[in-house]
């Protein structure tokens, strides 16, 4: 039987040397050089390192890869497995460690086999893992370079423009992917956000398919961040940001006058800012470009709104009534008019019949039961508010201190003074900011 014959790599050391103190030979016609002998024992330690990293024996298959390393400095295949290595270890101090060796060896790799991508897409993420954003760029743009069809590299290649704030050239990238995949459409909202830092408000507009909802997401994304700045220059940030979506309203309104969220997002933002008369002013000149009875409502209802903040009922219900006679069916308006007129004591018949809208339209809806009971509670029917505060609670879907408290005044004002006590004290556990109730609690009886 004829067996083949199995030559170990130190074997063929001796073999060499053998042969050439020799004169004679019968299968060797010429004796192996030293730099196929390092050959020979580079591929074999690399052999057995690969079989021992697939095994999980990672620490003796790096050693063999190391001792392959020391027979072939230029083997790219092993430079490339011993980066894998080090850039899969869990730990972050080790990662930290030896980041910088697996980016030399994968640097040699390139420099060995520069057409191989697998190699380079390595080298790119080992510098971006290691924060050298330069390098990395270069890299990716290697790449689109050397394998043209790897269009998926281009968006990658666009996010570290953006991250470096180099925006032309992450239009740049987004127009040779979107041309490549034809896709050119479904990347107007990242063309529009490159527009938008780099202030080029009216390109930003022609990127932008529904004006009207990107004002409204960027108002709402700038309010988070206003809300959640800490440092001095979050907040100097976030300023910034408000800045351009409020000249962006402005471009949006130059564009399309008639369009009421560049009106109405403009003003919240000067609201905000505390700057009221600017605020007003937006919405007056928004009224006199809107066309439709529901805009107007929008508009009304909004400057309503501010001006229960601002403490001016008067102008509050005229905007109110204003709003109801370009939309009579807003529950939300309704509501909070009728319980604004209850908690002052007036027009009651009015506040009620209002009410009794809102709940013909959700009358599952806890605050529009409490309005309606609370309405029910300044006309002294108190059994019947009871029956609807009891309702109110049935449906609460989250703890209301208000609706608590207005509870226990109605359960006092029916002859039940402990269950009162229960629900004031109920009401200060949900933190409640009731000017008056820790005063109730104190003297256990209602106060107006």
């Amino acid at each position: 039987m004829k067996r083949g014959i199995i030559i170990s790599v130190f074997l063929l050391f001796t073999l060499a040397a053998a042969v050439s103190c020799g004169s004679a030979r019968n299968t060797l016609s010429d004796p192996l050089t030293d730099t196929q002998l390092e050959g020979y024992a580079s591929d074999h330690f690399y052999r057995e390192g690969i079989k021992k990293y697939n095994e999980g024996r990672l620490d003796e298959a790096m050693d063999l890869m190391s001792r392959s390393l020391d027979y072939d400095t230029a083997s790219a295949a092993t430079c490339y497995s011993m980066a894998q290595y080090y850039m899969s270890l869990q730990d972050r101090a080790l990662i930290e460690k030896y980041n910088s060796k697996a980016q030399e060896l994968l640097e040699r790799a390139v420099r060995e086999e520069p057409d191989n991508y697998w190699y380079r897409r390595l080298l790119t993420l080992s510098f971006m893992r290691g924060g050298r954003t330069a390098d990395a760029i270069e890299q990716y743009e290697e790449i689109t370079r050397r394998f043209p069809a790897r269009t998926d590299v281009l968006l990658t290649l666009a996010g570290l423009y953006d991250d470096a704030g180099d925006y032309e050239k992450e239009l740049r990238a987004l127009e040779r992917y979107g041309r490549l995949e034809d896709v050119a459409d479904e990347l107007k909202f990242q063309r529009f956000v490159c527009y938008l830092q780099m202030g080029e408000l009216d390109s930003a507009y022609y990127e932008a398919e529904r004006p009207a909802e990107i004002i409204e997401l960027l108002m709402n994304t700038t309010r988070d961040m206003i809300e959640k700045a800490e440092s001095a220059i979050d907040k100097i940030n976030c300023r910034s940001l408000l800045d351009v979506v409020m000249n962006f309203c402005d471009v949006v309104s130059a564009h399309e006058p008639e369009l009421v969220e560049a009106y109405t997002q403009k003003s919240l933002g000067y609201f905000w800012l505390g700057e009221n008369d600017k605020s007003l002013d937006v919405l007056a000149k928004g009224l006199k470009h809107v066309r439709t009875d529901r805009d107007r409502a929008l508009i009304y209802n909004l400057r309503g709104d501010y001006y229960h903040t601002l403490g001016d009922r008067q102008k509050m219900y005229a905007d109110y009534d204003s709003t109801l006679i370009y939309d009579p069916d807003n529950i939300n308006v309704l509501n909070n008019y009728a319980y604004y007129l209850s908690v002052e004591g007036r027009d009651l018949d009015k506040a009620r019949k209002m009410s009794a809208r809102t709940l013909q339209e959700e009358p599952l809806n806890a605050t529009y039961l409490d309005t309606y009971a609370w309405i029910l509670f300044k006309m002294k029917n108190y059994r019947e508010a009871l029956v609807y505060l009891e309702k109110a609670l049935r449906y609460l879907d989250t703890d209301n201190p208000e609706i608590y408290e207005h509870y226990g005044d109605v359960l006092y004002m029916c002859g039940e003074k402990e269950k009162a006590l229960e629900n004031w004290h109920r009401a200060v556990q949900f933190n409640s900011t009731s000017p008056t109730l820790e005063q109730k609690i104190r003297q256990q009886k209602y106060l107006e």
